[in-house]
């Protein structure tokens, strides 16, 4: 059960901005001015934050079996 509640913690901003870029995707321009093109690079910068913290997390639990 912790294993889940870390992962959830970790992937809630990926799932979040992915939920947002679904459900206003008819309405997304990708224009650098429009809202769109901001989301769309919220979801980039959610995905390299998840990916560095499951790196992180590895990590630590490598460090901790030794």
């Amino acid at each position: 059960m912790k294993k889940i509640g870390e992962f959830m913690l970790i992937l809630s901003p990926v799932i979040l901005t992915l939920g947002l870029f679904m459900g206003f995707y008819s309405e997304i321009a990708l224009k650098p001015g429009d809202a769109g093109f901001w989301l769309i690079l919220a979801l980039g910068m959610s995905l390299g934050v998840a990916l560095t913290r499951f790196i992180q997390l590895s990590k630590t639990r490598k460090n901790e079996k030794k």
